[in-house]
């Protein structure tokens, strides 16, 4: 059976992947006035900077990101340099990265954290370090080493959760190494912290705003591992104990884990119809949430192997299909769903459709090819040991009639070996010859194929240099459009105005006109500056490029738009064509946004990690759906594509209706 991957994060780690579901049960808007309440009636700074601080964590469980920004930035406004909360902000500094997916500044921020935190060692000082390890292990789940996850579990977190007295960090590092020894199938290892994981957390402060909501998970864990252990009856109690506390709360997502879980228990005691039931509820709850996608793969994963148990092959070819027709199935998951559409098939008597998926899952399987290799080699040897045995036969055959044959016997025998080594020779030369030709055959195919990339390659350069053409002519006509719409007519007005003065005039027109006649020189000159600005800014030119974006996001500031910019680790030594190309594209995100989101917050982020650059650029306008999106149709976007393409970048839109737009750029800036 294949083994579930068990990585569990706690409420203060943001998931890397924007779309992880986030299980909820409680009253989470309720939780966050609370402590709203209690922040603002805290005295001194420092206390004042810890309770913002964990503030902008804790608003991630009712999505606000404007409240994640602001309390983080007030927490670290009131951090004194050297001060604990100084310390534990690279913490919480180190969250507002996840949504640019870069792993290692985010792990550098941990490390950091935990760096400066090490001189303190009061309680509260073990709490946070204790968080930071716990991220990190399962940052080291998420890179795919299980072996490094552990040791950061049990030899880092789990001294510093002792440390701090806190039972609910305790139970929740605990089951991270439970879910390790899940992962591994190491399933009674994995009971044993599981049920210390429950004590922690029954015990831990009920004012916790996420301590019921892990508490349902553990429970779950628990039976989960039971029935996979083969231990069903151990595994009742701890799905009647979640049962009990989701029977409130009849709408909450946490019914995709126990449903799950309640699913493999009717499963596991051949109530498959039971089973089923079970995975079908929770299939219904999440089908309309996009961030559900994994968890709705593997209850269909589930429901296959009850639906075989019953024999209802046709229901489990059905759900097969379903499967294969995810947009998150991974190669190694369709090699397994391709043998199990073949067994399938074939139970049901389909033996046309069941060799046809045999041999999609042969052409996929490394491993089934493998077996065919050593199969070939072992039929090669068997033939090999065959002829020679033949041959040892021949030989034996011809000394003991040797004595008996006449001299025409010797004289056919030679003929017959002569005839014999003419046609070995014929045929060898014939191999000879065809080897030669295939392998003329061969090179031509490969130099085929190679010019064709080429001539593909040629085709995409020659693309891209169209569209950035055209990018720039579309350029120009906005520049021509400026000056002949804007700064001529403000030059025109002047003209006007100074063709009414004459020496003859009288004092009161100067009076009069002359002030008139300098504002709108005055005006003309801003305009011409905001023109040249647009074309290359100076402060792109006299300060790098940090400086320009900053002075760039503060110029789209209005009463009614907040645009908050954030840089990381952003070098100088960037060449200036790179400059000037991230500049554009941040200019034309921002314009995007103001001009087509309606929004009212927008979050610019920039950071590098060496020679890989990220941009995020984040609002909170009306959205649109990402699937249905023609960059093409929109010439902004058009332009940001073809910058991007240009610098061999990824461009990742993702947005809703209702929900706001975030865009995610990354390339290399060598």
């Amino acid at each position: 059976m294949k083994k579930a991957f068990y990585s569990i994060l706690f409420f203060f780690i943001v998931p890397i992947c924007n779309a992880q579901l986030v299980y909820s049960l409680d009253d989470d808007a309720g939780h966050v006035a609370r402590m709203e309440k209690e922040a603002a009636a805290t005295i001194t700074d420092s206390a004042k900077a810890y309770a913002y601080l964990k503030l902008s964590s804790v608003c991630r469980l009712i999505g606000d990101t404007n409240k994640i920004r602001d309390y983080l930035n007030k927490g670290i406004a009131l951090s004194k340099p050297g001060s604990f909360t100084d310390a534990a902000s690279w913490f919480y500094k180190a969250q507002t990265l996840y949504a640019s997916r870069n792993i290692p500044a985010i792990e550098a921020c941990l490390l950091k954290g935990d760096s400066a935190l090490q001189p303190f060692t009061h309680k509260e000082a073990y709490k946070v370090r204790g968080y930071i390890m716990h991220a990190y292990g399962t940052l080291q789940q998420m890179k795919g080493s299980e072996k490094d996850a552990m040791v950061v579990f049990v030899n880092r977190a789990l001294p510093l959760a002792k440390q701090s007295g806190d039972a609910f960090l305790i139970g929740n590092i605990e089951k991270a190494i439970a879910t390790v020894f899940m992962n591994a199938d190491q399933r009674t290892d994995a009971a044993a912290y599981l049920t210390k994981a429950i004590g922690h957390i029954e015990q831990s402060d009920v004012s916790n705003p996420v301590r019921i909501e892990t508490l349902v998970e553990v429970y779950v864990y628990a039976a989960e591992n039971y029935v996979y252990n083969h231990q069903p009856d151990s595994a009742k109690p701890n799905l009647d104990k979640a049962s009990r506390i989701l029977a409130s709360k009849p709408n909450s997502n946490l019914y995709l884990t126990y449903y799950y879980a309640e699913g493999i228990w009717f499963d596991r005691n051949k109530r498959y119809n039971e089973a089923v039931n079970s995975f079908d509820k929770a299939i219904e709850l999440g089908k309309n949430d996009p961030r559900a996608v994994y968890s709705i793969n593997r209850l269909k994963g589930a429901k296959y192997k009850s639906l075989i148990g019953k024999k209802d092959y046709q229901g489990a070819l059905a759900v097969l299909h379903d499967l294969l027709a995810s947009p998150v199935v991974f190669t190694t998951d369709k090699r397994i769903f391709y043998k199990d559409m073949s067994e399938t098939y074939a139970a049901a008597g389909n033996k046309s459709d069941a060799y046809t998926w045999a041999a999609k899952y042969i052409r996929l399987s490394d491993s089934l090819n493998d077996a065919k290799f050593q199969n070939d080699i072992i039929e090669l040897e068997k033939k090999y040991n065959n002829a020679e045995n033949q041959k040892k036969i021949s030989l034996l055959q011809a000394a003991n009639e040797k004595a008996a044959l006449t001299s025409r016997n010797h004289q056919l025998l030679a003929w017959s070996l002569a005839g014999f080594s003419i046609l070995m020779l014929a045929l060898a030369i014939l191999g000879w010859l065809y080897y030669r030709n295939s392998r003329k055959l061969v090179v031509q195919k490969e130099l085929g194929h190679q010019q064709q990339l080429k001539d593909i390659s040629q085709q995409q350069q020659l693309k891209l240099a169209a569209a950035l053409l055209q990018g720039e002519e579309r350029e120009r006509k906005r520049l021509a459009g400026d000056l002949h719409d804007g700064l001529g007519g403000m030059l025109a007005g002047v003209k006007i105005n100074l063709s009414r003065l004459s020496p003859m005039s009288q004092t009161e027109v100067f009076t009069k006109d002359l002030p008139v006649i300098i504002n709108q020189l005055d005006r003309s000159v801003n305009e011409l500056r905001r023109i040249a600005r647009n074309m290359m800014p100076e402060s792109l030119l006299n300060s790098g490029l940090e400086t320009a974006l900053k002075e760039t996001c503060e110029s789209f500031v209005t009463p009614a738009l907040k645009v908050d910019f954030q840089a990381y680790n952003v070098e100088k030594d960037i060449t200036q064509d790179m400059q000037v190309t991230i500049f554009r594209i941040v200019q034309e995100l921002l314009a995007n946004a103001v001009r087509h989101a309606a929004a009212s917050s927008i979050l610019v982020q920039c950071s590098q990690n060496e020679n890989a650059f990220y941009i995020t650029v984040e609002d909170n306008g009306k959205g649109f759906n990402a699937s249905e999106i023609n960059v093409g149709k929109g010439i902004g976007l058009t332009n940001v594509k073809n910058r991007v393409d240009y610098l061999k970048g990824t461009l990742d839109i993702e947005s809703a209706p209702g929900i706001g737009t975030t865009i995610n750029i990354e390339f290399h800036v060598s």
